[in-house]
């Protein structure tokens, strides 16, 4: 497959994107909603969670440990099926309340206190950035695998100024269509309808891929089971601990990822359109996840020892020569990161221009609230917030060397936003939990998943000494990264997961019951 025919597909199929986009929004301003009402547009644009980790990374992942990537798509099953009993609220209060972000959500139910807001915030943008990051990771490696083969023209000397151009286009694109004007509800219908085009894409080229494998290089589905009995790898054995742990660590975070609450909250225009979604995407889950097995079981023993697993998808049908396939594929994997950032890089910037950048900007010029009219800087703002977020992923991608598995970074930020979950939960059913708590759990869940995850990720002597991975600060032994309050036995994952959350709504709990609410709070809750 010629390099110069994948950047022209690419092109075209960003223009295309950005032509259905554009009528959308042409349709929306003209009140001629119509379809753009749709339970199917909102159910596809729910599979904003399926990124480029779900889309390459899962099949990474099963090649290193078996069918536990199915936790992954179990985690959201559970949720959604239980729709009734956290979604439903969720959507109904975010309508009720006006709610924009899930930092407004938790800054609205405790007395609408902005120190939550800019926390909540913070979390978001500083979880959000490894998984930014792997969306950048999974373009450029996904370009490097067609430029490997390409004429020196066309070829690849520096993945890092690729991340740089990816990084550009979508901040083009994200400003465009995400910041054109303020809209009180904070909808954007033609991102949403491009995010929904995208599902379909995604989903189509996984399968394709599958199917391909499965009865083109398997021999079908008996030959497939049957290797899958006789598969003997201590890797693969079922770790009870982790499959709990990461099903409840999916199940936290399709709820409180900042792209999840955008389209699942925010963008709803219907609730009834959850009872549509409570079984439509728990079904688009199982088909993207029907094929990663197969594929990730044939993909090794048809491909070099040496070979990436993250990148099977692609690499698999290209060492086949399947040009077109592979080229479907490439689309569906530039579907699967491009969709997620701009739908996250607009829920951050909407939360940065409400909750940081707006507030500190009248603090410092009150002059500028005497105008009356601030759209002009909301917008700024945001845009601005847009370019920081992106550079904050590309920043960690230079740090991290991009070298690390798809599936351990999307990990890390799903770690990251679950300490949010206390205060949402909590806030929404117990009207006892109050500010303080909020603060206090949100604040000790940060620094515990900071310490145990975040900062260890970017690898010894980066951020951490060797030394204090070793010996802990200061000669602490029991506060090494991995190894909190002597507890180093445990899988490092689970490790941070079990301290941050056990340690947030402790912290949560103990500050609402020694605290009274004031009466916003009261009147909130």
């Amino acid at each position: 497959m010629p390099f110069d025919i994948l950047v022209l597909t690419c092109l075209a199929y960003v223009i295309f994107l950005f032509l259905v986009a554009f009528a959308v929004e042409r349709r929306a301003a003209q009140g001629a909603m119509g379809f753009l009402r749709s339970p199917v547009v909102y159910t596809l644009s729910l599979s904003i969670y399926c990124t480029a980790w779900t889309f390459y990374g899962a099949v990474g992942y099963a090649a290193r440990s078996g069918i536990e990537y199915l936790t992954i798509y179990i985690g959201p099953t559970l949720v959604f099926v239980g729709w009734w009993w956290v979604l439903r609220k969720l959507v109904r209060i975010g309508r009720q309340q006006r709610v924009t972000s899930i930092a407004d959500l938790i800054s609205s139910r405790f007395g609408k206190s902005n120190l939550l807001g800019v926390m909540v915030t913070v979390i978001a943008v500083v979880a959000a950035t490894p998984y930014i990051a792997l969306q950048l990771q999974s373009v450029t490696l996904s370009f490097a695998v067609f430029a490997s083969d390409a004429p020196a023209g066309w070829a690849l000397p520096n993945r890092d100024a690729t991340a740089v151009w990816v990084a550009g286009g979508l901040a083009l694109f994200t400003i465009l269509f995400g910041t054109r004007k303020l809209d009180a509800k904070e909808q954007h219908h033609g991102i949403v309808m491009a995010i929904a085009v995208e599902a379909v894409v995604k989903l189509v080229a996984l399968v394709a891929v599958g199917v391909w494998v499965v009865w083109g290089l398997a021999g079908g589905p008996a030959a497939v089971v049957a290797r899958i009995s006789a598969m003997d790898n201590p890797d693969w054995a079922l770790q009870p601990g982790r499959w709990f742990g990461l099903t409840a660590l999916a199940a936290a975070a399709v709820i409180t990822l900042p792209r999840m609450f955008q389209v699942l909250v925010v963008e709803n225009v219907n609730e009834r359109h959850l009872a549509r979604a409570s079984w439509a995407f728990p079904l688009y889950l199982f088909g993207m996840s029907l094929f990663i097995l197969p594929i990730a079981l044939i993909g090794p023993e048809r491909m070099p020892a040496d070979s990436n697993p993250d990148m099977m998808v692609l690499t698999l049908p290209l060492s086949e020569g399947q040009g077109t396939l592979a080229m479907l594929a490439f689309l569906g994997g530039f579907s699967s990161a491009t969709s997620m950032v701009i739908v996250e890089t607009v829920a951050l910037a909407t939360m940065l221009s409400n909750h940081v950048v707006m507030p500190l900007w009248l603090r410092l010029w009150p002059l500028a609230a005497m105008s009356g009219d601030l759209r002009g800087g909301i917008l700024l703002a945001r845009r601005l917030s847009i370019v920081g977020v992106l550079g904050l992923g590309l920043a960690y991608y230079r740090l991290s060397g991009g070298t690390v598995a798809l599936a351990s970074i999307g990990l890390i930020a799903f770690a990251g936003m679950a300490q949010v979950l206390p205060a949402m939960l909590g806030g929404i059913f117990w009207r006892g939990a109050t500010k303080a708590g909020a603060v206090a759990g949100l604040a000790t869940g940060f620094a515990a998943w900071g310490w145990t995850l975040f900062l260890p990720s970017f690898g010894q002597d980066v951020l951490i000494p060797a030394s204090v991975f070793a010996e802990g600060p200061f000669g602490i032994g029991w506060l090494r990264p991995q190894a909190l309050f002597g507890t180093g036995t445990m899988d490092p994952l689970l490790h941070s997961i079990f301290w941050s959350c056990a340690l947030n709504s402790a912290a949560f709990c103990a500050g609402s019951i020694l605290t009274f609410p004031d009466p916003v709070e009261r009147i909130q809750g």
